[in-house]
């Protein structure tokens, strides 16, 4: 084999390689409320108060940094265990606290959040600061990592209303089987 025909060969392997490490990459991307169902719901006068009360129901206390996960196997669960730390470094100083809850141990909130992981912050007067993904893009470590964002939200000392974030694209699973 000549030396042209090796170079052809590994030019030719790479390009192959890269091309499925793409495509397998594009399938691990999805929306994170792909039927607006989130987006739908939170235009309701009452969402914020709807889910403060049921957050209450299920022992939630103000002050929150709440992460809602699955007991299934999501793998894209593994990926915001960094963001998670960051959210509590930043936060913890101003009072809140992080806790874990998964989509089976609430019902109630199967029908309002269409992808897990999922984060919900709550400040100490029980005002819904922040709904969504941790972070966007490939792996949700590529692209835009949301804990900046959702720390100004959190520590913003007036509060004119939630922000919920249903437009994303990441890592996501769905929590509905």
């Amino acid at each position: 084999m000549s030396k042209k025909e090796s170079w052809a060969l590994l030019l030719i392997w790479a390009i192959s390689l890269l091309t499925a490490v793409l495509f397998y990459s594009q399938r691990q991307i999805t929306e994170f409320d792909p039927q607006g169902t989130l987006l739908h719901q939170s235009t309701s006068p009452t969402f914020d108060t709807s889910l403060i009360t049921m957050l209450k129901e299920y022992g939630v206390p103000a002050g929150s940094i709440v992460h809602v996960g699955t007991q299934g196997n999501c793998y894209c669960e593994n990926l915001t265990k960094s963001h998670q730390t960051q959210l509590i470094n930043k936060l913890g100083a101003l009072g809140y606290h992080a806790l874990n809850l998964t989509i089976e141990t609430m019902p109630k909130f199967a029908s309002i959040l269409p992808s897990v992981p999922a984060l919900i912050v709550i400040d100490a007067k029980f005002n819904l600061r922040y709904l969504g993904p941790y972070a966007t893009g490939y792996g949700c470590f590529t692209g835009k990592n949301l804990v900046d964002e959702i720390s100004g939200y959190a520590s913003s000392p007036s509060y004119v209303s939630a922000v919920v974030k249903t437009e994303a694209d990441g890592c996501f699973c769905s929590p509905h089987y």
